[in-house]
């Protein structure tokens, strides 16, 4: 490929990526910020609905965030009584992070933010080819970028929101 072709194409990929994650980023906060959240202690509300008990490493892994990001950010959402810290049963060094009931109803809540997501909209009005054609990209780019452990997280907790697991 002309390296000028490889540049106009990285550039054209990365601004159209960061424009579309800003987007979405945005229309987060404004979700997120109607119940008094982050989009990231949002997200971790999600996640620990569906791996309630997980390891400050497990959930930074999953929410694609530094350990000591993950330790400040359940440091607030402790005080705030929305999650609490356990240690390990097992092993006394590892401390297991759990949603509490207030955490959960808050979680619950969240689902109500949807119409602030333009994304779904514009998604209602493609073509459902297209649709599934992007998302195999972008399967097939994140499976490369973050790990086959980060797709099994999207696809298990995919498939128990489908099984109405997750109520």
């Amino acid at each position: 490929m002309d390296p000028r072709e490889k540049t106009r194409r990285l550039h054209v990929l990365l601004n159209l990526i960061r424009g579309l994650y800003k987007a979405i980023d945005n229309d987060w906060r404004k979700a997120a910020g109607e119940l008094g959240l982050t989009p990231c202690q949002q997200h971790l509300l999600w996640i620990l609905h569906f791996r309630n008990g997980s390891t400050l490493t497990e959930l930074s892994e999953i929410g694609s965030w530094h350990v000591s990001t993950v330790m400040s950010m359940v440091d607030r959402m402790e005080k705030n009584g929305l999650v609490i810290k356990k240690v390990d049963d097992q092993d006394a060094r590892i401390k297991r992070i759990f949603i509490t009931e207030k955490g959960e109803q808050l979680q619950k809540q969240t689902l109500n933010g949807e119409k602030h997501f333009r994304l779904m909209t514009l998604l209602e009005q493609m073509d459902e080819k297209d649709i599934e054609n992007g998302t195999k990209i972008l399967y097939s780019l994140v499976k490369q970028l973050l790990g086959p452990n980060f797709i099994d997280f999207v696809d298990s907790t995919a498939k128990e929101i489908m099984n109405k697991k997750y109520d």
